[in-house]
């Protein structure tokens, strides 16, 4: 990433841009460029030939606009997946849900939303984020009346997984448009914590919303919210986000067959994993389906050698710090979507709480996610890697007292307590892991980096639903029904989730480099 003191680079037919620092704002002027010096280096070559097409010079008004704009789709990304856990049982009685399939409302949203990342990631790119944005933006709104209108179980888990489709369009193209509109890396920082920060506020507000709109009305009408709110908002944002000044050059093609391999190896491998809750992971469904994902995604990393224009670029691998955080990003998920369904369903389920009591007791994640994001934002550029030892190792305080918080009167002393801890700690996770990622992404592959990132996220929320519910299920079977027999298999997945928060602590102290 270049600095704000950094001269000017000159690329080859694309625009220069020059940043000169003030004391209130960073004023970006685009101007024609001048040719490079012949002697570039394969990787500065390829960084030119696949750079995200040229922008409009924007104002500070329509950059925080800008930013305004991608922060709603993440707070509805966030909005969409908590408001669905808190209304699951209403959801899952309605239509008449098999407990063990029940975890599908949510995997199918985070199936489809993980496998196609990178074919979104790799448009946006090609193209320009604004219409990738804008399509996936209002694919999200437009399917979410079908899901609210379903009146069998295999008809909601597949409009999820045409949401989740919309969602993955959203993600690499919003962290791109960040990366274009703000080009100072202070200012870049800032407003990845913002972008953030409205995941955190969509989590809490997805939960109370949710929560009241399920007991007060019907779990159906979480759903339609979502299209009155979205779909207006992804037709306003066509014409907030800037547009792309017109390119001279050949445009990239589209890697097809790398992105189709890719896609079938992840949506084989994220469907074994989410079936092994309902199947067993022994069972000849879930270790068939593994193999062949092992298989498929050898072969897209066999494509990727061979094609002219790979859509994930090998050299990306080579970029600092890439495969361990890779790796690290998905804990952060697995751990906030893995402890919140569990947690909802012990006041469900165990403690009899309505799904509005429920909710209730999950506001503390808003107020600590929103002031962990800030304070991560405001000192991840001086001690990124301080964030990403600190967040697991609060992350891992909470799992303990979630573990132990058996009975409602220790809701005060272990999970409001591990909440708000456990949270703080997500802010850090999320900001530092994002923020030193992006950073290391070279010019023109923003968003495959960001599809990326976010596909590891996604992957490691879908192994964390799976991984918790198997637990759960396990444990339970057979143990009488009385709710502190019954809480013995939410405990051992809260521990499996003290077993994930050290792994992240591992990767950060011996594999990220500082």
């Amino acid at each position: 990433m270049s600095t704000a003191s950094e001269s000017t680079r000159q690329v080859e037919d694309f625009t220069e841009i020059s940043q000169t620092s003030s004391s209130s704002a960073e004023k970006i002027t685009v101007t024609e460029s001048s040719p490079r010096e012949t002697e570039k280096s394969d990787v500065e070559a390829s960084a030119v030939e696949n750079a995200i097409p040229p922008t409009e010079t924007l104002s500070k008004r329509r950059k925080v606009l800008v930013l305004f704009i991608v922060c709603l789709a993440q707070f509805f990304d966030i909005f969409n997946g908590n408001a669905s856990i808190i209304s699951l049982p209403e959801l899952g009685r309605d239509l008449g849900f098999e407990p063990g399939a029940l975890q599908w409302i949510l995997s199918a949203y985070t199936l489809t939303f993980a496998s196609f990342m990178l074919i979104s990631g790799s448009v946006s790119d090609i193209f320009h984020p604004k219409p990738v944005f804008c399509a996936g933006f209002a694919v999200v709104g437009l399917f979410a009346i079908p899901v609210g209108a379903s009146v069998h179980p295999i008809m909601a888990i597949v409009f999820r997984a045409l949401q989740g489709i919309g969602a993955a369009m959203n993600v690499p193209s919003s962290l791109a448009m960040i990366r274009i509109a703000y080009q100072d890396p202070v200012e870049q920082n800032h407003a990845y914590a913002w972008y953030a920060s409205a995941g955190a506020i969509g989590n809490v507000l997805g939960f109370i919303i949710g929560g009241v709109l399920t007991a007060r009305t019907t779990w159906r009408w979480v759903h339609y919210l979502i299209a009155i709110a979205v779909i207006p908002t992804s037709i306003l944002a066509w014409f907030i986000l800037p547009n792309p000044v017109p390119k001279t050059d050949k445009r990239r093609g589209i890697d097809l067959p790398g992105v189709l391999t890719l896609t079938a190896g992840l949506i084989l491998f994220v469907y074994a994993i989410s079936a092994s809750s309902d199947s067993g992971w022994g069972s000849p469904q879930v270790i068939t389906t593994l193999v062949l994902s092992v298989v498929v995604m050898g072969a897209f990393f066999g494509v990727e050698r061979i094609v002219k224009e790979p859509a994930l670029p090998l050299q990306t691998w080579t970029n600092k710090n890439f495969i361990p955080l890779f790796f690290y990003g998905w804990t952060a998920y697995w751990w906030l979507l893995g402890m919140e369904l569990q947690l909802v369903d012990v006041f469900t389920q165990l403690w009899h709480d309505s799904s509005l009591i429920a909710a209730v007791r999950c506001i503390p994640l808003g107020p600590s996610g929103v002031l962990s994001c800030y304070l991560a934002g405001k000192y991840v550029t001086r001690a990124p890697h301080t964030l990403l030892i600190g967040g697991p190792t609060l992350m891992a305080v909470a799992s303990i007292l979630f573990a132990l918080g058996d009975t409602p009167d220790k809701y005060w002393s272990h999970i409001f307590t591990g909440l708000i801890i456990g949270h703080m700690g997500m802010g850090g996770v999320y900001v530092g892991c994002t923020t030193m990622i992006m950073s290391g992404a070279r010019k023109g592959e923003e968003g495959v980096v960001g599809a990326v990132t976010y596909t590891a996220y996604q992957m490691g929320a879908t192994l964390g639903l799976a991984v918790v519910s198997s637990i759960t299920l396990g444990v339970n079977s057979g143990r009488a029904l009385d709710p502190i027999s019954q809480h013995a298999g939410y405990a051992a997945s809260f521990w499996s989730l003290l077993g994930v928060n050290g792994f992240a602590m591992i990767v950060a102290i011996f594999f990220v480099r500082r």
